[in-house]
């Protein structure tokens, strides 16, 4: 700007007899009362906790992910804020991301979540339940302070039926991971659902082989994604669950268990189990008599898409019996044992669809009485009646003892001969995929996938990999996730300038490179000069103040553009004698951005040529294993050295300064920095010199101030960021173009 030149003139000339703070705001400050918006930013007073930020943190704790590969999107997926893996089948996945203050939602792995706070807890329930939740929220944990009413991890109840008893319909109780020995059978009677929080591996329910784990009899109770272990009950029904009348039990795993009736599950008058693998119990009352190893149906209730296998019924019904109603849909009974029926045994209204019953020890079936239908049903012999059922061999994967593996191979007859029924349009199969694929489905419980193609071999396939031919690297994560984000400078400090906030504009975007162990590889940063505003001589660079602090040591950084001798670099590429890993960018943003021949500065007056800018592309590679969360990107210090003097450092509101900046500064003209209390470069208004802006930003022309030009910037600062969080967007009311840069010659 034109009267910089002077006033930095003057300023050189008095700053060495600034013995105290000069305040020019008695004579320009309207006297605004409280609730008078202000007219100019020069008028506005601005709360001393305001961060002046355009992008928040967004922790997201992520649990029972059905998937391997975790996406974090835009709703409408043009933009990918996030990828990773989930490692070690955890189901678990935690991360934090920089995201717009104006965004409310994003896209997690196709489910829509609400950003409600600081913390985002998504749990992923595989099957959808009948309870909607619209009570409380309850917990149980271990390490829980067992405080009723159990509303967090921290006060969680420490076992299940306290949590139960103290419920009221439509509350959802959660589990954490853990075993849960008992010493009386859980009883459930309310329309409550009960959920692991990370799945069947983590939330284990012991009956010690000494009590049935769980009685159900409520038509809305849920139980959700627990291993259901030891229970027994050998006189009566059901040793892992016995659910009376209605109900539902889905995503658990019920093993070694024993009762007479339905030594796994034993239902009554109807309820639900499904997405459940049923495995290795009895039937047995101790006194050689047992009706269903593993499932027992009395007068009703369905068996969906489970897989039953290896579970032992001493008369009826290896894998299930079936007394006088009961509906299969969509199973694999295999490898089960028992003297009559050791696949299934079906007598009266018993209707089995799409399921294959094979490969059991002794008799795949056994009917009884009259009323039951096979349909669409793999077995042999031939099935006693229905329609479209098969004899051949399903050809599973394996059936190899220890390394059984119940998939189809690419030649089994099962694949799309399946009947479609209502209940698998929004339905996956027992591995998480549709159950409809190409508009058919297969028999038994899982659908046959065409092996997904991963040229690498490094565990991502082609279709999330953004490297597929490339082992070392597997995704780009880039911040800010849309685009360009903005740095917009003021560079008179520690005097007032005019707040056009183009006295220097940088444009920049990260793009870390992490592997397919979320290992960070490399990270790009581009960053490139869009204006000068003025005719200082500045450099440019960032610190990164949270990262893990071996890597002060283990960074190494190329490309940077330095041609003077003001700073002072390391042979791994950081600037000495700083405490944090400094990056200098460039020294001189004249040498990105060269002047037109004309004018003060560049890209600022419509008179002036368009000058075309360059970008500087830097990279910093770690030795060593580190994550994302170890750099800590979105944290980065951004700052200018003002006129070819290092220490001169001016940086974002409230960001420290580096080690080599100059502490003399402070507290001299406008500048109010207060080390003591954590205000740095900010007026006594609490202004700022800089601005970031996680989005492209397009300044205003020179010397027209900034509320000027974006008609709701005064709004956004007055109310502490509250009120038109998305300010810089080009929305209709939101901006005088008139007043905004926009060569004519671009």
């Amino acid at each position: 700007m034109k009267t910089k030149k002077l006033i930095y003139t003057l300023f050189a000339l008095i700053f060495v007899l600034a013995a105290c703070k000069k305040n020019y705001y008695d004579a320009e400050e309207s006297q605004n009362s409280p609730n008078q918006s202000a007219n100019s930013i020069f008028e506005l007073k601005v709360h001393n906790n305001f961060n002046w930020k355009t992008s928040r943190d967004i922790s997201f704790n992520i649990s029972n992910v059905p998937d391997e590969i975790i996406s974090i999107t835009s709703i409408d997926k043009s933009v990918v804020y996030h990828k990773g893996t989930i490692l070690n089948n955890s189901q678990k996945y935690s991360i934090k991301i920089n995201l717009p203050y104006y965004l409310t939602s994003v896209l997690i792995n196709n489910k829509v979540v609400e950003i409600n706070g600081e913390t985002v807890e998504v749990i992923f329930a595989t099957t959808k339940s009948s309870n909607n939740f619209t009570n409380i929220t309850r917990y149980v944990s271990p390490t829980g302070n067992h405080t009723p009413p159990f509303t967090s991890l921290a006060t969680a109840a420490n076992d299940i039926q306290s949590a139960i008893d103290i419920c009221v319909d439509n509350d959802l109780i959660l589990v954490d991971n853990g075993t849960y020995v008992l010493t009386n059978q859980i009883q459930i009677q309310k329309a409550i659902t009960l959920q692991s929080i990370n799945g069947i591996n983590n939330s284990i329910i012991d009956g010690n082989n000494n009590v049935r784990c769980i009685y159900m009899d409520h038509i809305d109770a849920v139980v959700d994604g627990f291993t259901i272990t030891k229970g027994y009950n050998p006189s009566g029904f059901g040793g892992g669950v016995n659910i009376v009348s209605n109900g539902a039990v889905q995503n658990c795993k019920i093993t070694y268990c024993q009762a007479r009736d339905g030594g796994g599950i034993a239902i009554d008058n109807g309820g639900l189990v499904q997405d459940c693998i049923i495995k290795n119990n009895s039937a047995d009352n101790n006194s050689n008599n047992g009706y269903g190893g593993g499932v027992r149906c009395l007068n009703g209730g369905i068996v969906r898409n489970c897989l039953i296998t290896e579970n032992v019924s001493m008369k009826y019904g290896g894998g299930i019996n079936i007394w006088n109603a009961g509906l299969i849909q969509s199973c694999i009974i295999t490898n089960n044992t028992a003297p009559n029926g050791a696949g299934i045994r079906t007598r009266n209204n018993s209707i089995v669809i799409n399921t294959i019953i094979y490969f059991n020890n002794g008799s795949n079936w056994e009917v009884s009485g009259s009323g039951y239908i096979y349909n669409n049903s793999c077995s042999t012999p031939a099935l006693p009646t229905g329609t479209n059922n098969i004899t051949s061999d399903p050809f599973f994967v394996s059936i190899i003892p220890g390394v059984e593996d119940y998939h189809f191979q690419a030649n089994s007859p099962c694949i799309d001969i399946g009947l479609l029924e209502a209940w698998m349009n929004t339905a996956t199969d027992l591995d998480g995929n549709p159950r409809i694929t190409n508009g058919s489905v297969d028999m038994g419980a899982y659908e046959f996938i065409v092996l997904v193609t991963d040229t690498d071999n490094d565990g991502v396939p082609d279709d999330e990999d953004d490297y597929p031919n490339d082992p070392d690297r597997a995704f780009d994560i880039f911040w800010p996730a849309a685009g360009f984000g903005t740095l917009a400078f003021e560079d008179l400090w520690p005097v007032r300038g005019d707040y056009d906030f183009n006295d220097l504009v940088v444009d920049y975007q990260f793009q870390t490179v992490t592997n397919a162990s979320n290992e960070v590889v490399e990270i790009f940063g581009r960053f490139g000069v869009n204006a000068i505003g003025a005719f200082f001589h500045n450099g440019f660079g960032f610190n990164l103040p949270n990262a893990n602090s071996s890597l002060i040591n283990n960074l190494f950084v190329e490309d940077y553009n330095i041609s003077g001798n003001i700073v002072n670099i390391n042979a791994n590429g950081l600037e000495t004698g700083q405490t944090y890993p400094t990056i200098i960018v460039f020294d001189d943003a004249f040498n990105i951005l060269s002047h037109p021949g004309i004018g003060t500065g560049v890209n600022t007056e419509a008179t002036q040529p368009y000058v075309e800018s360059d970008t500087v592309t830097i990279k910093m590679i770690p030795t060593g294993t580190y994550s994302e969360a170890d750099f800590a990107i979105s944290d980065y210090n951004p700052f200018i050295f003002i006129e070819q003097t290092r220490g001169r450092e001016l940086h974002l509101p409230d960001y420290e300064p580096t080690d080599l900046a100059d502490a003399s500064y402070y507290q001299t003209w406008e500048d109010d920095t207060q080390p003591g209390t954590g205000k740095y470069f900010k007026t006594i208004n609490n202004l700022p010199w800089a601005i970031n802006i996680t989005e492209s930003f397009d300044y205003p022309y020179e010397l027209i101030e900034i509320s000027e030009a974006y008609l709701h910037f005064i709004e956004w600062a007055e109310s502490s960021g509250a009120s038109y969080p998305d300010w810089f967007q080009d929305n209709q009311g939101y901006r005088n173009v008139n007043k905004i840069y926009s060569p004519t010659n671009k």
